[in-house]
Formats: C-alpha cells, structure tokens, sequence
C-alpha cells in the first residue's frame, strides 16, 4: 500500500511542480495542488464506482475456464519479461473490500475454494482494466485545471490499474491447473 500512496504522492508533486514550471509563476501554487488533489481525489471516486458497478455484474461471466479469460503463452512470456515475479508482493491486495483475499492460497488443493480464488480474480482483473480505461473520464470534467492536471493523473491511474491487472493474469495459469488438478 505504501508503494501505491508514495507514487499518487510523488505524482501530484510532480504535476503540481510541472504546471507551475510551465506557467513560470509559483503564485498559483495552492491552485496547482487543489487541482491536482481534486484530480486525484475523482479518479479514485471513478475506481471505486466502476468497481461496484463490476461486482454487480452476474458471476457466470467470471467463472474460471471462460475463453475470455485464458492467457496466451505469449502473454504469460511478456509477463515474465516485465519481471511481475519480481514486485507482485509490493502491490497491494485489497481483498478486503470483497471478504476474499487473494494474497496467498489457504487451501490449494480444495475445487471449491480454487474456483472462487479464479473467480475473483477474474472479477479483478475486469475491474482493473475498466478502471485503467474509464478514469480517462476525469479528462471531461471541467474546472479540474485542465488537462496538464488531469491527464497525469489519468496516466498515473492508468499504470497503478494496470499493475495488479497483470498480476492476476500472471497468477491465473497457474491457479487453473491447480484447479483443474482439484476438480480431478
């Protein structure tokens, strides 16, 4: 969580110091930090919103084995380049707002158990990709500053999205062949 709230902090920071650098006056400095605040403030509003809309949606569309859901050789290969092994223990996990963590496996060798992990894993990563996609939103929303304030913020959203996106898939392949393994 940390590593989360220190990149938001570190990117209001910069957006604050770039669009004062670009305007050449560090009078506006309280304007520039209330834009890129509020920025931040709605993207989180659009994550948290798009999120429960998701999780509303039937869960026979999330079910573990669906195509939609499958990852490519390829995929899982371009995972490993990015090194998500590496810093997937540094993102945070918030299972807490479903009551399923997703941290670490409790009974790897239960089906049921297992389908569920898949299950909300695909809700995740659902969730993840349409918060990476709609907090593009916030660009539409006048009175923020405009877009030196905002598209940063969309972009920074975008990345921190992103992140755990890649991390459920890159979890998936493993968790269905349990699964399947399970189910036997």
């Amino acid at each position: 969580m940390f590593l989360y709230i220190g990149i938001i902090l570190l990117g209001n920071i910069l957006i604050v110091l770039g669009n004062l650098l670009c305007v050449g006056s560090f009078s506006g400095w309280l304007y520039a930090c209330g834009c890129s605040v509020m920025a931040t403030i709605l993207v989180i509003a659009v994550d948290g919103l798009t999120a429960f809309l998701v999780r509303r949606l039937p869960e026979k569309w999330f079910q573990p084995g669906g195509r939609l859901y499958a990852v490519s050789q390829g995929e899982r290969k371009f995972y490993r380049c990015l090194g998500v092994k590496c810093w997937k223990d540094k993102v945070p996990e918030l299972g807490v707002f479903t009551g399923f963590h997703k941290s670490h496996l409790t009974a790897p060798k239960d089906a049921d158990y297992l389908g569920r992990f898949l299950l909300e894993s695909n809700y995740g990563v659902v969730i993840h990709w349409v918060n990476a996609l709609f907090g593009f939103l916030i660009l539409a929303i006048p009175g923020l500053g405009g877009i030196s304030y905002t598209l940063p913020v969309a972009l920074v959203n975008f990345a921190l999205s992103l992140m755990p996106a890649m991390i459920l898939r890159y979890n998936t392949p493993g968790l269905f062949r349990l699964y399947q393994r399970a189910k036997k």
